[in-house]
């Protein structure tokens, strides 16, 4: 399917459906790895001393 000419050098075109939807596919799979992996890497590290401190 051609295009016109005037219709692809139209000013204020929107971007590309597939070169937004990668884009989204590509942010929704760094937000769900920060979430599931780095944000629960961090809270490990933080363990304090008083959990593995012997009872009273």
């Amino acid at each position: 399917m051609r295009r016109d000419q005037g219709e692809v050098e139209k000013p204020g075109s929107p971007l590309p459906l597939r070169a937004t939807g990668i884009f989204f596919a590509i942010w929704i799979t760094g937000l769900v790895v920060l979430a599931f992996v780095v944000v629960p890497a961090l809270f490990a590290t933080c363990t304090g001393t008083l959990v593995n401190a012997p009872g009273p």
